[in-house]
């Protein structure tokens, strides 16, 4: 898991630009990471704390007829205390540990971003596998809790706002890829997020067909390159068990032909995801994240078996992501600035600046586009 010292060794070069006292805070399957920020941007404090134990989500959302979101299922019903009030309890505690440790910072903005499907204008909480909620009202639970306005978000769209801010330079149309236990990706358009009432960005789910040792595969992407999908197809082809995935990429390192071969056909399969994305939004960058992003054959590999599957496309570049596991939090900091607009002398309205990050950014919390800039 993250530690606090990572959080602020990573969060520590970067500003988020003036505004309130912040709290922002990521809620992973597995951890929370918690940061406070001063009124300049600057971190001051990180905690870090496991996830909390909830009701199982079950299988997939169920669909009320004529609705666009899932219903909750109450078959789920247990004497567990429900996932989103587990949740909330873990986040105040965290803004207590840091309200405690620095009485002299109030908190006058809060940020939250969770995996699964996310409706953050309305602050829902529709789905989540690993957190086990169904159309949770996040934002209102949160802001009651924590007596501060609150910004709902999803935790790789906001990873995605961060990396795209923190590059020295980053084109207005581009993509995040993470992959970790799944993949997911988020997706910008013309300097701006797209979340389609937060469906957008399920990237694991798109299917691609690759030859494989064991023959031809077709499925979800996720299911064969994924970090935990590259551990396991690894531990049942060798019989060795593999923790993850960098031990696969370890063993390939160290000359392991089986390790070599899942993670090739990972390269393969994320390579054909690519591809399809850029048919879709043709972005000019894409970005992976994730455990294996920093791995130096990752990249190469999955650019050759993007390029051989486009012919008049648009190329984009494909490059590692910077922030590593501490994107998410920065960008739920970047989150507490939307809503937040500083004024010129003459009144009128100016977007945040983070010096340090040398990006721009709207009320919103969204990079400034070239288009922008003019």
């Amino acid at each position: 898991m993250t530690t606090s010292a990572e959080i602020m060794r990573v969060a520590g070069a970067l500003s988020l630009g003036f505004g309130p006292v912040a709290l922002a805070v990521d809620v992973g399957g597995t951890g929370l990471k918690a940061g406070l920020f001063d009124s300049d941007g600057s971190i001051i404090d990180a905690r870090t704390a496991p996830t909390p134990v909830a009701a199982s989500a079950g299988t997939v959302p169920v669909r009320a007829p004529g609705k666009t979101t899932p219903k909750s299922d109450p078959t789920n019903a247990t004497d567990t205390p429900a996932p989103e009030t587990a949740i909330v309890e873990a986040v105040a505690a965290l803004r207590d540990n840091l309200a405690a440790t620095h009485p002299e910072l109030e908190v006058g903005a809060a940020a939250v971003v969770v995996p699964g499907i996310v409706e953050e204008d309305a602050g829902i909480a529709v789905y989540s596998a690993n957190l086990g909620w169904r159309n949770a009202p996040m934002a209102d639970l949160l802001e009651r809790r924590l007596g501060c306005k609150i910004v709902f978000g999803h935790d790789v769209r906001a990873a995605g706002l961060a990396e795209f801010a923190a590059a020295s330079s980053i084109p207005d149309d581009a993509a995040l890829i993470t992959i970790g236990t799944g993949i997911a990706g988020a997706v910008q358009v013309h300097g701006r997020m797209v979340s389609a009432g937060g469906y957008a960005g399920e990237l694991g789910f798109l299917e691609v067909a690759v030859d494989t040792a064991e023959g031809r595969f077709r499925g979800p992407v996720e299911h064969i390159a994924s970090a935990a999908a590259i551990a396991r197809r690894y531990a049942k082809r060798s019989g060795r068990d593999a923790a993850g995935a960098r031990e696969v990429l370890e063993a390939m390192r160290s000359g392991d032909a089986i390790a070599a071969e899942v993670f090739a056909e990972a390269a393969d399969a994320l390579g054909a995801m690519c591809a399809q994305l850029v048919t879709i939004t043709a972005p000019s960058a894409i970005v992976l994240g994730g455990g294996l992003s920093g791995a130096d054959e990752l990249i190469p590999a999955v650019a050759a078996a993007m390029r051989a599957r486009l012919s008049f496309h648009r190329e984009p570049e494909i490059r590692a992501a910077g922030l590593g596991a501490v994107a998410g939090l920065i960008g739920a900091g970047l989150l507490t600035r939307r809503r937040y607009i500083h004024q010129r002398a003459d009144g009128s309205p100016q977007a945040d600046v983070s010096p340090q990050a040398g990006r721009s950014f709207r009320a919103d919390g969204s990079p400034l586009t070239n288009e922008d800039r003019r």
